[in-house]
């Protein structure tokens, strides 16, 4: 038989959205769902909304109270054996369910917990965007250990479908949380599990204006808070588990918090970053790294990176952490060619040595770039992500990285 799911839906003041989200979740192609609807004291006219589906929904109402009050009498209420959290602004696509609990019974552990990927659905008229696992946490064995996508926030709450028996066993949401109370319930339901990935789209996270998200001054603040508790909720072991030595771990978190621009969580990682012990094992990885790179025609100093932005600033510091010098930057903008950027010289494309350059198209679409390229004769070039996974997932020597820090710092 086929188990129940509960997809509980909280809302306060979200008549401009919430027909859209029921209508996701009565769209389900998995049929055997119901679908809860709490009224968070809301004043507009969410509830002549809500009450107009009748029985197709089970509709509750109470005093304001915030989102985990609201989701926990949704909890309380629910006659499903898994639960789907939906927030009023979001959508479930029509098979999210159905995919959901294919993978739970394939896995053959009810308790198994799936999430998966998840667009962005912009309402100011640029539509739909597929979000993107960057490179850096995209790596296949660590992204389903553990709590390690809520490290990097690369996961969202809408995506996840658990067992009804996590809150028997961690508890409910914390009602003390109005913008981290999901990762905080992630964190406690996710740590120490295995958990399933679909690398498919399921859900679409409306962006706008009116979201909590967007409004809420204290969100980014909300944000650091959970990630230093996560961090300082890790035991050795788990730390292990997840990252094989705690140097890498350090090293994940600190270059995190530098991509996010929490210089302050930075600095106070860096003290134990620095006092860690270098592992033998980085000596053989960036040997590795070296063999990679020279399948692309690297010979020692003539990387050039192509496209001088952000993403070449992020490749260069890499690079550098590992003792691997890039020869120049190019651009097709004039005005960056015969100038410094980063410290390293830019030049024109037509500069580049097509037979003996390396040439790393920095862009974040390249591939026209590198079609172009190629049609102009440069034999070795490769896109960004490609070469810039192997290269963060290979330890940094620390001396480098010392050095950078305090540069940064």
């Amino acid at each position: 038989m086929e188990p129940k799911v509960s997809i509980v839906i909280p809302v306060y003041n979200g008549e401009d959205y919430i027909r859209e989200a029921i209508n996701s979740a009565l769209a389900q192609t998995y049929k055997n769902c119901e679908v809860i609807v709490v009224n968070d004291g809301s004043t507009d006219c969410t509830e002549t909304i809500v009450k107009s589906y009748g029985d197709k929904i089970r509709y509750f109402s109470k005093e304001n109270g915030g989102v985990s009050s609201a989701l926990n009498l949704g909890i309380d209420h629910m006659e499903g054996e898994y639960f789907q959290y939906l927030p009023h602004d979001d959508l479930l696509h029509p098979d999210k369910i159905e995919r959901n609990i294919n993978a739970i019974q394939q896995s053959g552990n009810k308790m198994s917990i799936v999430w998966s990927g998840w667009n962005y659905n912009y309402m100011d008229g640029r539509g739909l965007q597929r979000f993107q696992i960057p490179y850096r946490y995209n790596d296949k064995k660590r992204l389903t250990n553990s709590i390690f996508p809520l490290l990097f926030s690369v996961l969202n709450t809408v995506t996840v479908l658990i067992h009804k028996q996590y809150f028997d066993k961690v508890g409910k949401f914390n009602t003390e949380l109005y913008t981290s109370q999901d990762y905080d319930m992630w964190f406690r339901t996710f740590i120490d599990q295995q958990t399933i990935y679909l690398d498919t789209e399921l859900v679409d996270y409306r962006m706008h204006e009116q979201q909590g998200t967007q409004t809420d001054s204290k969100f980014e603040k909300n944000c650091i808070s959970m990630s230093e508790f996560m961090v300082s909720n890790l035991s050795e072991n788990q730390i292990l588990d997840i990252f094989g030595c705690k140097y890498r771990f350090y090293y994940y978190m600190l270059d995190f918090y530098k991509q996010q621009g929490w210089f302050e969580n930075c600095k106070n990682l860096y003290i134990p970053f620095r006092n860690c012990s270098e592992p033998e094992e980085g000596i053989s990885e960036r040997e590795r790294l070296y063999q990679y790179l020279e399948n692309y025609g690297f010979d020692g100093n003539n990387i050039v990176l192509y496209c001088a932005g952000k993403n070449a600033k992020h490749l260069l510091e890499e690079l550098n952490e590992r003792n691997i010098s890039v020869r120049a930057l190019s651009d097709g903008d004039k005005n960056k060619i015969g100038t410094m950027i980063h410290g390293i010289m830019c030049i024109s494309p037509e500069e580049i040595a097509p037979e003996k350059d390396m040439v790393i198209v920095t862009k974040d679409q390249p591939e026209d770039v590198i079609s172009v390229m190629r049609k102009k004769g440069i034999e070795h070039i490769v896109s960004y992500e490609e070469v810039g996974s192997f290269v963060y997932h290979t330890l940094p020597i620390k001396q480098k990285y010392e050095d950078f820090e305090k540069i940064e710092m």
